[in-house]
């Protein structure tokens, strides 16, 4: 084996064939590479520009914002209300939000800034009523009805009428707006403005209404909302009151004006063109109203057959139907009113809008309503009970116009007489009062219109229901005043128990009922009284020969006298002065009660809790009952001689600390005395009179012979006897 080739020679050979290293380059670099240890600073490049800027701190004390605002009105945030009416146009609408927050803060710590800046407040505000977002919308509804209108109405009736003009021309625009929440809102707005300014809407009543027409006909609402129609009923509700109210208080100006020559007649309506307000263009007003008749009841009859068909009823259905029956109530009023109306010569014609029209624009539709009451008739809910009620309202007020062939009369008789049966069931006493009051004040006229064979039920159930009300019931009013109108011809011009309408029958029942509702007041509800001895007092006068029988419990008023001859005074010395007057005017016309009210009217008249005035004056009833041939000498001297003998004086010496009602009386008593004795000459022969009334006086004497009155009784007895005898 040889030794490999090559050896050392091939070892240099390899080494010497090695590249050599590149040669360095002269000359400049253009990138220099730097190893810099981590960590480390980097020092500035030398070739670097300084970039610091030195300067001093000026201060001037009157640029800051806070001593800008310092005795400006800011709210919590601190912003003032120019910076807030701005925001509230912002795109966001929770700065629009905070915006109508901040003017309220502002307005109820500063009130000042509302005085100074209503006029702008209100019209950068005014645009908000279309406001997309409900918050805001709900704000600014806040801010117009606490703070703004409250405010507004202090100022004078120009500067309003130009303020609300931009107002409702918002309002106006919102009813049309296309998103149904903002239309509804509206008309919220619109309720607003009507009830703190009600001269206002007859601008914008033509408007207004041809807006609740469109609304009301959506059937988008209808069909899907009907809850959110409560606010477009309400504010219908009130707009129609307001039409009302304005047509009645219009009635005087109207006969006036019939009576006004035709160049009078001109210049009376210039002068309304220029004034402050202006009466509603009926004619036209009417022909909106009839269109709403007829939407109001088909969605009376839709919401009816929905309320129905539920197992129970929300509440906010039952409200939205209510008020749809109270808004076509009203308008029925307006019509009876435009049709009882006289038509003026230079009005329109007289049958255009008669009797004719109504059947045919009102009459004609409720027929409907009729189909309606039947179907709730069939409930057992009280809340079906309450909308028949108001569907009877509607009714009775229409009962002149009614004819028989188009509403049984029979049957709507005994509908009602059911309604007054039905009513003694219901729980809820304020609905009871609410809603069967405008029934109770509409009976005189259904009975006087209705057939004869159909009062007897009527007339029944009236009666049982007047005599379970409760005298603190309210309903007690409406109660006694359809009965003194069906007892008395004062208001309808009708004698009801003469003309066969069937009511001679309860006559005698409901005047029994009179004392126990008067004794029953007293205690419970003072208001009644007065109106109850007012009803007396009346009856009293129309009927000279009415027997009193039924009366007897008033002699109660004055008080009891038991068999021992001892009287309990009665309530009349504790009434109101006015309630006594009306009270002792009765006793002229009741004298057949006399012989029985004399003992305790006496122990009335000689109570210290008596006035003086009241005392005279019940003398001089008596003396004028006397006079005509009412009351027996005997029972007005025995009248007349218990308080000669019983009257007791107090003298001012006897007024103590512990006793302060033991007042003087000596003048009451010397009156009492010369009234007493102008009252004995009066009745004739003086030494008759004594005769009549000497044994009486003899034995009062012998009776207070220990009495402290003795002496001033002695001293009335002589001048009695000298004054009866000098006159004989």
């Amino acid at each position: 084996m040889g030794r490999p080739k090559g050896g050392a020679a091939a070892s240099s050979s390899a080494s010497s064939k090695k590249p050599k290293p590149k040669p360095k380059q002269r000359g400049g670099v253009d990138f220099k590479k730097y190893k810099h240890k981590v960590g480390r600073k980097l020092p500035p490049p030398k070739n670097a520009t300084s970039t610091e800027i030195k300067s001093k701190t000026i201060v001037l004390p009157e640029q800051s914002m806070a001593s800008e605002r310092a005795g400006m009105a800011v709210n919590k945030r601190g912003l003032t209300l120019r910076e807030l009416l701005q925001q509230t146009a912002h795109y966001n609408a929770n700065v629009r939000r905070a915006a109508l927050n901040g003017i309220k803060d502002i307005v109820v710590k500063h009130p000042t800034e509302l005085k100074l800046h209503k006029v702008a407040i209100i019209e950068k505000l005014q645009e908000r009523i279309c406001d997309t977002d409900k918050v805001v919308r709900e704000s600014l509804y806040s801010i117009l009805q606490s703070m703004i209108f409250p405010s507004l109405k202090e100022d004078n009736a120009i500067s309003t009428r130009s303020t609300l003009f931009l107002l409702m021309a918002n309002i106006l625009n919102g009813m049309t707006h296309l998103s149904i929440d903002i239309q509804l809102m509206a008309f919220r707005f619109l309720e607003l403005v009507v009830l703190n300014f009600p001269s206002s809407f007859s601008s914008y009543a033509e408007q207004a209404f041809n807006n609740f027409i469109a609304v009301l006909s959506n059937d988008r609402i209808n069909l899907h909302d009907r809850n959110k129609l409560n606010s477009v009923l309400s504010g219908l509700g009130h707009c129609l009151s307001l039409v009302a109210k304005t047509m009645e208080n219009d009635d005087i100006s109207n006969r006036q004006v019939h009576d006004l020559s035709a160049r009078e007649l001109w210049k009376c309506t210039s002068d309304e063109d220029n004034s402050v307000g202006r009466a509603f263009a009926m004619p036209n007003l009417l022909v909106k109203l009839q269109s709403l008749v007829q939407i109001l009841i088909n969605s009376v009859e839709v919401s009816a057959s929905e309320l129905c068909a539920k197992s129970a009823i929300d509440a906010s259905s039952s409200e939205a139907l209510l008020s749809a029956l109270h808004c076509l109530d009203i308008i029925c009023r307006i019509f009876i009113h435009e049709v009882k109306k006289p038509q003026l010569r230079f009005s329109i014609s007289k049958t255009q809008f008669g009797p004719d029209w109504l059947r045919s624009s009102l009459l004609i539709h409720l027929k409907n309503l009729w189909g309606v009451k039947r179907l709730f008739h069939e409930k057992e809910d009280g809340k079906f009970f309450i909308f028949n009620l108001k569907i009877a309202e509607i009714f009775l007020c229409l009962s002149a116009w009614i004819d028989s062939t188009m509403f049984p009369a029979e049957e709507f008789c005994h509908f009602v007489s059911s309604l007054f049966a039905k009513a003694k069931t219901l729980r809820n006493k304020d609905l009871m009062e609410m809603y069967l009051s405008p029934i109770i004040t509409c009976i005189p006229d259904l009975i006087f219109n209705a057939p004869d064979d159909s009062k007897e039920h009527l007339l029944e159930a009236f009666t049982d229901a007047f005599r379970g009300c409760k005298v603190d019931c309210k309903l007690i009013f409406p109660y006694l005043d359809a009965v003194g109108e069906m007892l008395l011809p004062e208001k309808t011009g009708t004698w009801f128990a003469e003309d066969g309408s069937g009511v001679l029958g309860y006559h005698d029942v409901w005047i029994h009922e009179l004392p126990r509702i008067l004794l029953q007041s007293i205690d419970k509800a003072p208001s009644v009284t007065k109106v109850v001895l007012e009803l007396l007092l009346r009856i009293g006068q129309y009927f000279p020969t009415l027997d009193c029988e039924n009366l007897r419990p008033f002699i109660k008023l004055f008080g009891v006298e038991s068999s021992s001859g001892a009287v309990e005074l009665g309530p009349f010395v504790n009434l109101a002065r006015d309630c006594q007057e009306l009270a002792t005017s009765c006793l002229y016309y009741f004298p057949s009660l006399l012989p029985d009210i004399i003992g305790p009217l006496a122990s009335c008249c000689l109570s210290d809790a008596l006035e003086p005035l009241v005392l005279f004056r019940v003398v001089e009833v008596l003396q004028s009952t006397y006079k005509a041939g009412s009351l027996q000498i005997t029972e007005l001297l025995s009248f007349l001689l218990l308080l000669m003998a019983r009257f007791r004086v107090h003298p001012g010496g006897l007024v103590t600390s512990g006793n302060p009602s033991k007042v003087s009386n000596w003048d009451t008593f010397k009156s009492l005395n010369r009234l007493i004795l102008t009252s004995l000459s009066e009745m004739g022969d003086g030494s008759l009179v004594l005769e009549l009334m000497w044994n009486n006086l003899s034995n009062a004497i012998v009776s207070f012979l220990n009495s402290g009155s003795v002496p001033c009784f002695i001293t009335t007895t002589f001048e009695l006897t000298c004054h009866l005898l000098t006159a004989g």
